[in-house]
């Protein structure tokens, strides 16, 4: 066979392009048939061969492939784990030594250019030297720089004074920022107002001296008692003064803090001493006068910002804001005079007893009384159908209003959805009220249900209004406000979204609304709608990507999108639920001849048709992405018009709330209309027909006229005359239970009024406090703009509130000293004598103990009030100076201002005298000026010496340069072998993933490890580039830049290698393939390799002829390299005998023990 080799290798590429070879579904999957055995191969060869075959046939065989290409694959894993695993540690361990290597290397490039600049600069000095000695003193201006010595190191000192005061005053301003920056990122007032609370509560417990004024008083020390009593009355005095005073400073601190975490980062940062701060760091950096003059444009720009602003919007939003809040106010103090009438007409307790009596004497009556349970049940069919007249009337009313529905209110001004609400929950209310029996219809209890789950469908909208009212509105726009980049982040995910969905959402869902039409009139889909579904999934799919998991640790941002979608999910599982339990619901035909039955049903959607129910879906889902993106926006320009710029128009509630009700309204007309009392109308049929009425008969027997349809109030009749006749219940009995029906309905009625009204309270007191929030937000940020126009300044208010009251904390702080020292030498005298009476009574021990332990106590709590003290009092003057800085017409704002200003005119004058005296001399000549003493300058001979300097600084650069390339030298060759290292480690790494490669391309195609391949393989192409390209810049003589972007490729491989290593041993298990498929990027679907791999997976068998495939070429090159002497290694050729000892040792391994019964595996 060696000797003719030729041969073989050319019938083994023959075989691997035979077109009775069936290499294709995959192509390789078919070799690996013929590694288990070749019964497969035979059959699926025989079966490529005839060519046309059962298309049971095929799917068997393309089973029976899938599964031996994973059997392959689990094996080819399992053989080489150990060696893989291995790889992956010795990579691991070696990259980190390159890396500390390349670090070095880079480090010592760094000195030795630093030492080369060094070096030219001392050359070009020296031949400046050697140049004017050889023009002689009259010829070169060289010889006048003993003339410029005086005047030039004049200015370095007036540089020097300059940047000593500039320097001063940065640490000052480093201080302040350091100092306001850790008071309000460790806001503690929260935990300080709980400790003082706590605290509060145990002084009062706490009398010291309670426990040895009888003591003190058997001694006839009864001054020492009086003295006793007054001062432990003055520290107690003293102590609830102080907890006063700092509670009131914790709650002016609350507030400031609440107003500054919703400022935009831009007015921060725009106070004097970051401004300040920002360009003395300029200043220094760039050390001439043109920097000087950018700065001083810069500080007229700021002193004159009051000037560049559109003063007149912001007064105009300030004028808008405050009339908001102060109508909003006056609704909501009216609505608190509505309900305090309410509850002193009627007690919410006594309602609530009200409502309990009534139930009870229900029960009692259900009780005691013949027939009772079927005169309930006949007067809750009347109810209901009262009910249902009104619910139809009302749900009538809203779908003739069409798009104006988000407009249709009730007399009261409700909007239409509280009046559902209210309808469908009295639904709810009557039919829990029925008697309990359980023999009623398995039907009867589905329609039940379905009522209250269309109830609860009702109250998920309602919840959606009121908590994008009061939770997500007012946090959104607190967040943008202040610029928090989660949320900012978060809003231009969704935007971005929007934008890569390719169409306009608005276009997609007039597509998807004709979709609707064919699907409901039965007529032939168009194609064309299958790419809208596609864009369609795709939406959803990102959309979810953006949704956290709630495992997560979630940002803010994600945080709100999470609960903004929340309220939406709620209402998908309610339909979903009302979906599955009225689907399948079988009514008579007959009973659907009803007028309630055919108003509902003419006005309800069809969401129990599948497919119309999977297209609203959809189309609920692009409206309910567009919704929030439209609020964002919203969100978004009004935050912007708070900030002085964009335009001068300010949204209300109703303006920004308009995109969620839009779609409260649209999800009402499309999804839930009709169907409360479609299935009210038959709940009342169930209850007449168990009571004994043949409802199927009586509507039979009606004449249905022209509509074809049958009044529900007749049948009610019908069924009260017969009822009645036949005794099922007395006409007194009916008497009883419709007065107590009518008790209970008046009882939850006037339980629902203040419910009402509290929930309308909630919602204008949460926009009252966010447009108060607002209001206090832009006058901090516009105070003076709005002082000048006669606004009351919030920032003067926090100043004069805070310096008052912290005042009366200094003051009480000092006199609670004062009483404790004093009162420390009470202290002392009691304990002297109870350890003098020790002796005599051993029950004064335990007096003295009990005293020990209260004065410890004590101590404590006062300790803690004293801590808490102090904490404000060291933070009051941070903050209170911050703020004092904001306010340009203050005395310390202007003394703040002259120091900046004397800084910096001493600092521009220093620049502008170097820039003179400079301009003139060459970088060369400066430095030599430099190094000139007044020694030297008064000196004949200063020329000579410079030189002999010169000279020597030349030598000892030379020889550290000398030194440094000799290191060089040595890291140059450490890093060469480091690298050999790390390539043979790679070759082994491409030796072991040979064998799985072409396994890894096949089972992209199998179903169920799809989405991990595909992602394994666009992670494993990434990470083998970087390999490659930092292998490929590896060589001896490397730049600085080239350096930067090897480190950048080595660590992208240390920090991918254990994820590349272990997921490819992931793919094993189902786990680790969901994990792998959940992180898979979208990018992955559009790369170009895996998308020829999903379109090969395609094409069937279509891939016969001269179709090359992985596996098959893989089995050549293989044969090839054993032929050639490479098995054992293939960098290079074997001898013979080595050949032979390899064949030996293989054959006889143990390890190979389970391929021997492979058959030719071994060889191969």
């Amino acid at each position: 066979m060696r000797k003719g080799r030729e041969t073989l290798l050319t019938l083994l590429e023959a075989f691997v392009y035979d077109p009775l070879i069936d290499w294709t579904v995959g192509g390789e999957v078919l070799a690996g048939a013929a590694f288990g055995g070749g019964h497969h191969a035979t059959v699926t060869g025989a079966s490529a061969t005839r060519g046309s075959v059962g298309g049971g046939l095929k799917k068997t065989k393309r089973e029976l492939e899938r599964e031996v290409t994973v059997a392959m694959f689990d094996v080819r894993c399992t053989e080489m784990r150990i060696e893989w695993i291995e790889n992956r540690d010795e990579i691991e361990n070696e990259i980190p030594h390159v890396t500390e290597t390349l670090d070095s290397y880079a480090e010592i490039m760094q000195d030795i250019s630093e030492t080369e600049g060094v070096l030219q600069e001392l050359h070009q000095q020296l031949a400046l030297i050697k140049e004017a000695e050889a023009q002689g003193p009259n010829n070169h201006s060289l010889y006048k720089l003993p003339s410029h010595h005086e005047a030039y190191h004049k200015t370095q000192e007036a540089m020097v004074t300059a940047r000593k005061e500039i320097d001063e005053l940065v640490i000052a301003c480093e201080k302040h920022i350091e100092s306001y920056k850790n008071i309000v990122e460790t806001q503690q007032c929260i935990q300080w107002l709980n400790e003082i609370t706590k605290t509060a509560t145990a002084e009062e417990n706490v009398r010291i001296f309670d426990l040895v004024k009888e003591f003190l008083h058997n001694a006839g020390k009864d001054d020492v008692v009086a003295q006793c009593e007054t001062s432990e009355q003055e520290v107690f005095q003293l102590s609830q003064h102080l907890n006063l005073g700092i509670r009131k400073c914790l709650q002016i601190y609350t507030e400031y803090f609440s107003i500054l975490s919703q400022c935009p980062k831009t007015y921060l940062q725009n106070h004097r001493v970051y401004v300040y701060l920002q360009w003395v760091r300029f200043l220094l950096q760039m050390k001439n006068s043109q920097s000087c003059d950018v700065v001083f444009e810069k500080l007229k720009d700021f002193h004159d910002s009051t000037k560049i602003l559109n003063s007149a919007q912001v007064v105009n939003v300030a004028l808008s804001l405050d009339t908001l809040y102060k109508e909003n106010l006056m609704q909501v103090n009216k609505l608190f005079e509505e309900l305090a009438t309410i509850r002193t007409k009627d007690v919410s307790t006594s309602l609530e007893k009200m409502y309990s009596n009534a139930k009870a004497g229900v029960a009692t009556f259900l009780a005691r009384e013949k027939g009772a349970a079927s005169a309930m049940e006949f007067v809750i069919a009347s109810e209901l159908v009262l009910l249902n007249r009104n619910l139809l009337t009302l749900e009538v009313a809203a779908q003739r209003s069409g798009d104006w529905l988000i407009k249709l209110t009730s007399r009261d001004g409700d909007w239409f959805l509280d009046d559902l609400l209210l309808n469908s929950a009295r639904a709810v209310e009557i039919i829990g009220n029925l008697p309990p029996r359980q023999n009623y219809d398995e039907k009867f209890y589905k329609v039940l249900n379905g009522i209250k789950i269309s109830s609860n469908i009702y109250q998920g909208l309602y919840d959606l209004n009121f908590n994008f009212h009061t939770i997500i509105m007012p946090e959104t726009m607190k967040k943008i406000q202040c610029d928090e980049p989660t949320v900012l982040q978060m809003i231009f995910d969704v935007n971005k979204l929007i934008v890569d969905i390719g169409l306009s959402i608005s276009d997609m869902i007039l597509q998807l609304e004709k979709l609707l039409t064919c699907v409901l009139m039965q007529m032939d889909v168009n194609t064309a709608y299958e790419y809208v579904l596609e864009r369609t999934a795709f939406a959803k799919k990102r959309f979810q990507m953006l949704i956290p998991n709630q495992n997560e640790s979630l940002t803010q941002g994600q945080m709100l999108l999470m609960g903004f979608n929340g309220l939406f999910d709620k209402l998908n599982q309610e339909i979903n639920n009302l979906v599955a339990t009225l689907g399948d619901l079988e009514i008579p035909k007959s009973w659907k001849k009803l007028d309630h039955v055919k108003e509902a049903k003419s006005i309800a959607p069809h969401i129990f048709h599948a497919e119309v129910r999977a297209i609203l879906e959809d189309i609920f889902l692009l409206k309910r992405i567009k919704t929030i993106s439209e609020f964002f926006v919203l969100a978004q320009e009004t935050c912007v018009t708070l900030k002085g710029m964009g335009s001068n128009m300010l949204l209300t509630d109703d303006q920004l709330a308009k995109p969620v009700k839009q779609f409260i309204a649209e999800f009402i007309s499309r999804n839930i209309l009709g169907i409360i009392p479609e299935n009210i109308t038959y709940a009342v049929c169930f209850l007449l027909q168990k009571l004994g009425l043949d409802i199927t008969h009586e509507i039979e027997q009606k004449d249905i006229g022209a509509e074809s349809k049958v009044p529900l109030d007749d049948l009610y009749t019908k069924a009260w005359n017969v009822l009645l006749k036949e005794g099922v219940f007395s006409q007194n009995v009916l008497s009883q239970a419709s007065s107590l029906e009518s008790n209970l309905k008046l009882a939850w009625e006037k339980l629902q009024e203040p419910k009402k009204i509290e929930q309308k309270l909630t919602l204008m007191q949460s926009s009252t406090m966010r447009l108060r929030s607002q209001l206090a937000v832009h006058n901090v940020m516009f105070d003076e703009i709005l002082t000048l126009r006669n606004f009351a300044s919030i920032r003067a208010k926090f100043i004069v509130d805070i310096q008052a009251e912290v005042a009366s904390l200094q003051a009480v702080y000092r006199q609670l000293i004062e009483a404790l020292t004093k009162q420390q030498s009470l202290i002392e005298k009691a304990y002297q004598r109870l350890n003098w009476a020790k002796g005599a009574n051993p029950n004064v021990g335990e007096i003295s103990a009990a005293f020990e332990a209260a004065v410890q106590a004590r101590n404590s709590q006062l300790a803690s009030e004293q801590k808490i003290a102090n904490n404000i009092l060291s933070s009051y003057a941070t903050i209170l100076h911050h703020e004092l800085l904001r306010s340009s017409t203050l005395d310390v704002t202007k003394e703040y201002d002259k120091r900046f200003l004397a800084c910096f005119e001493k600092w521009r004058l220093a620049c502008q005298y170097m820039d003179t005296k400079t301009e003139n001399l060459l970088p060369a000549e400066e430095h030599i000026l430099n190094a000139l003493t007044p020694e030297l300058a008064n000196d004949m001979k200063w020329l000579q010496k410079i030189s002999e300097t010169i000279t020597d600084n030349i030598s000892i650069s030379q020889n550290e340069l000398k030194m440094k390339k000799e290191r060089i030298f040595i890291k140059i060759d450490e890093l060469m072998s480091l690298t050999d290292n790390l390539k043979s480690l790679y070759n082994v790494h491409c030796k072991l993933m040979s064998d799985v490669k072409g396994l890894l391309k096949t089972i992209t195609k199998v179903e169920e490890y799809s989405a991990a391949a595909l992602y394994y393989v666009h992670q494993y192409k990434l990470y083998t580039d970087h390999f490659v390209d930092a292998i490929a810049i590896f060589k001896k003589d490397m730049s600085f830049e080239e350096v930067q972007i090897l480190r950048e490729h080595l660590e992208y491989v240390r920090a991918h290698t254990r994820d590349i290593y272990d997921d490819l041993l992931r793919l094993e298990s189902v786990e680790g393939r969901r994990d792998m498929a959940e992180r898979a990027p979208l990018q992955q679907l559009e790369d170009k390799e895996l998308a020829l791999a999903k379109q090969d997976s395609m094409n069937g068998n279509g891939g016969k002829g001269q179709q090359r495939n992985a596996y098959a070429v893989n089995v050549w090159r293989r044969v090839k390299m054993k032929l050639e002497g490479r098995d054992p290694d293939p960098g290079r050729k074997c001898t013979v005998q080595e050949q032979v000892e390899y064949v030996i040792r293989e054959a006889s391994s143990l390890d190979n023990l389970a391929l021997l019964y492979e058959g030719w595996t071994p060889w191969v």
